[in-house]
């Protein structure tokens, strides 16, 4: 900075009491200001700059004004500095557009001018530094004009340019500073007009606005106008004139205070202001028009998304009246009878949709009642013919801040669905009754053979010893074909009981799990529930009926749900399907409750049921046992599924059953006899007559009316032919088997089951389908059939 602008300058000079009144002023400054000396040491800061940067005036005071915390600290924010102190220092007022940072990091824009102190002799004694937050600019120009004309009445002194004219506008006294501006003395303007002593651009007519002005102000009327000037060849400026009417004690206008403030930085700065609002409202509206674009693109997105939902969707206004349907809904509306154009504004009642109860039947009722979200069912029906199942689906439309204004309804057509459903559950209840049926008819069927069978072996035996023509012989001929149509009585009635003409043909294990989910996939969703397939893509085909097929599965699958929603364990349910040797495997697998050890025994019972009173008949896994039996296959609980149920389904495939009965042979007339045989039966007398029969034909045999007793027997010998009845006390034949795989695995597959059952009934129950089987009543001749088509060679003689 150049020596010849420095000059000291202290307040301490000043007399006390001016010190304090102007401190008092600077602190009643809503902006930051302060003094400085002309060489930029900061000497005082109103409590305004103060509170910006968070410091206190013993911190700042002495410091350089280039390095005080209201100035930016870059090497061109110095330099800025030192130039507008510069120009301070030359009687200019710079301004400046910069910023600065508050204490809590935040970046402030503010306006900085310095101004210069003149004493009376018009010399530059100090400078006033003057920050204003420029955050809101409309706000901060009519500040910043306020501020001016504040600070220029008490700076009067210090150098503003301020005339004391006649109501007319002759200059009546001026101050130093304006003098010195025009470089004239007060002698020289006193009696002039102000508009003379400026070379104006467009003269006559800034002059017009001038005049009106100081017209006005003679009126009592305050006024300013903004007006271009020169000062001698100086480029012209803006300058601000304000004229303010000073009354006399009568009320009338004395004089005009005229004050001429250069605003040349404000009107830059304004100008640049507009020019920057007219770009950013330029780059505003292109914005707005990218946004607006990208709005109907959206909504026209959303539109063709809720035009392609294979739903149908349905907005409602808060009086239930129809705003808006898709294309699906119109459909739907299309088929009973109601057109497009008549839709709009009409209620669902109106529409023919009416509430639905759980059994599928209108319950108008519940038109009277509020809306409630969620699902529901409802009928679609215009008095035809035609009746549509809807599962429908009720939510709000939220606007913000405005509750809840109307409804969206979203419309599945289950109808279809509904009657597949209608056909099994139908199918279903029949199968339950045949079964129950059957399972009756067997009971009686059992008591009835095994005394046919007694009487029919014993009148055989008897009948070999009797002349032809003698009359024991005639006798015991009616006995033996009363017996066999006994016999043949009860065989039609097991088969009226357990009809066997199903519609037996090739299919995939695969296509009856994905057709029965799919009618299941939304009850169990609806329970959070989740279906997974783990199904074999070259699962081998089987040879059964495809509806009792579908029945197996839904049982299945129902009993999974069941449990899992009773008891509140478990999420899924898993079908695996996987071929193995000869098999093709069925897995039904969730991660339920699972099964208590103690009713594994009795899981496949007749009437057994864990569910409550009601809900289930007991019947579901005794029905899928016949069934999977009359395929050729077998059912079991896995042992292993911690936690949860693992069923496996055995079925032979279409391959096994080919290859199977390609190894057939016919029996020849050859027949082949056991050297021992273990007769297993309760009843006494059915043992007594077939023993006596097979020792005639040369065999040694052994008998037990208990499965108990035959174990006790089969622990010390061995026997090339055990004829096992299925149902007897103490132990059963089938508990005798078991026993007989597990620790006499040799003698298993010397087992002969008979029974009063069907030979279909013995495999369901025994679980053991491929175990030969002796039906009550028989023949000796049916036995020694039996024995031919068993035994291929002879047996070679044991001794015990």
């Amino acid at each position: 900075m150049n020596s010849s602008y420095k000059k000291s300058f202290a307040i301490a000079d000043a007399p006390e009491e001016l010190v304090r009144i102007l401190v008092f002023a600077f602190d009643q400054i809503d902006t930051m200001a302060g003094v400085i000396d002309k060489d930029g040491t900061m000497l005082f800061a109103n409590q305004s700059a103060l509170k910006i940067v968070g410091q206190t005036l013993k911190q700042v005071k002495g410091c350089s004004f280039r390095d005080s915390p209201w100035r930016n600290h870059s090497s061109e924010a110095k330099r800025l500095t030192d130039e507008m102190i510069e120009r301070a220092c030359r009687g200019e007022t710079p301004i400046h557009e910069d910023s600065l940072e508050a204490p809590d990091g935040r970046i402030i824009p503010a306006i900085f001018s310095i101004a210069p102190i003149r004493d009376e002799n018009g010399e530059i004694i100090a400078l006033v530094p003057e920050g204003k937050i420029i955050s809101d600019i409309k706000t901060l120009q009519a500040k910043l004009e306020n501020e001016r004309w504040e600070m220029q009445q008490w700076i009067d002194s210090m150098g503003s340019f301020v005339a004391k004219c006649t109501p007319d506008g002759k200059v009546i006294s001026c101050n130093q500073p304006f003098l010195s501006s025009m470089q004239l003395s007060l002698e020289s303007v006193q009696g002039r007009y102000i508009c003379d002593l400026t070379r104006m651009k467009r003269f006559e007519k800034n002059q017009e606005k001038l005049q009106r002005v100081l017209f006005d102000a003679r009126d009592g009327i305050k006024g300013s106008v903004e007006i271009s000037f020169s000062i001698e060849q100086e480029n012209d400026r803006t300058y601000l004139f304000n004229a303010s009417p000073v009354r006399n004690s009568s009320g009338e206008t004395a004089f005009v205070a005229l004050e001429i403030t250069d605003i040349s930085e404000q009107v830059r700065l304004r100008e640049l202001t507009l020019k920057r609002e007219k770009e950013y409202t330029r780059r505003l509206e292109k914005e707005v028009s990218k946004i607006k674009k990208k709005l109907e693109t959206t909504e026209q997105f959303y539109k063709n998304l809720i035009d392609a939902n294979p739903t149908g969707v349905l907005f409602l206004n808060h009086n239930g009246g129809v705003i808006f349907a898709n294309p699906k809904m119109e459909q739907y509306f299309e088929r009973v009878g109601i057109p497009n154009d008549c839709i709009t504004g009409r209620s669902l009642n109106q529409l023919h949709m009416y509430p639905a109860d759980q059994f599928w039947r209108k319950n108008l009722t519940q038109f009277r009642n509020e809306t409630v979200f969620g699902q529901k069912r409802m009928i679609l029906s215009n008095n035809c013919s035609a009746i549509y199942y809807l599962e429908v689906l009720f939510g709000p439309i939220k606007i913000p801040d405005s509750g809840v204004k109307g409804n969206v309804v979203v419309v599945n057509d289950v109808t279809e669905r509904i009657k597949l459903e209608s056909e099994l559950l139908n199918a279903r209840i029949q199968a339950e009754k045949m079964s129950s049926l059957g399972l009756f008819v067997s009971g009686v069927a059992h008591e009835m053979n095994n005394p046919l069978t007694s009487i029919l072996g014993c009148a055989e035996h008897l009948i070999e010893d009797q002349a032809h023509d003698s009359e024991a012989y005639g006798a015991l001929k009616i006995i033996i074909e009363d017996a066999r149509r006994a016999s043949r009585i009860v065989r039609n009635l097991l088969k009226a009981a357990n009809p066997q003409n199903s519609n037996q043909s090739k299919i995939y294990l695969n296509d009856i799990i994905e057709y029965v989910v799919n009618m299941y996939i939304e009850q169990a969703r609806k329970k959070d529930i989740r279906i997974i397939f783990d199904l074999c893509g070259e699962i081998n085909p089987i040879i059964g009926d495809t509806t009792q097929l579908q029945q197996v599965v839904a049982n299945f699958l129902q009993n999974a749900v069941d449990a899992i929603e009773e008891s509140g364990i478990g999420d899924q349910i898993i079908f695996r399907t996987l071929n193995q040797d000869e098999w093709v495997v069925m897995e039904i697998e969730d991660n339920g409750p699972g099964i208590p050890e103690e009713n594994l025994s009795k899981l496949f019972d007749p009437f057994f049921t864990t569910k409550s009173p009601g809900k289930g008949t007991g019947l579901g896994l005794s029905i899928n046992y016949n069934v999977i039996q009359k395929c050729g296959g077998f059912i079991f609980v896995a042992q292993d599924a911690q936690p949860g149920t693992r069923f496996i389904v055995k079925i032979s495939s279409v391959e096994s059953q080919e290859v199977s009965a390609k190894k057939k042979i016919e029996p020849d007339d050859a027949t082949y006899l056991p050297s021992k045989v273990l007769i297993v039966d309760d009843e006494k007398t059915l043992c007594r007559s077939l023993s006596e029969y097979l020792r005639e034909l040369g065999c040694r045999t052994d008998t037990a009316f208990n499965g108990l007793l035959a174990m006790e027997i089969l622990k010390k010998k061995n026997y090339d032919l055990i004829l096992l009845d299925l149902k007897m006390p103490v132990m059963s034949g089938i508990e005798l088997y078991q026993y007989l795989a597990t620790e006499r695995p040799e003698l298993a597959p010397k087992v002969v089951f008979m029974s009063g059952y069907s030979g279909l009934e013995i495999q369901t129950a025994s679980g053991f389908p491929h175990i030969p089987i002796l039906q009550k009543p028989f023949s000796p001749k049916d036995l020694l059939g039996l024995l031919s088509n068993i035994y291929e060679k002879p047996l070679p003689q044991q001794e015990l």
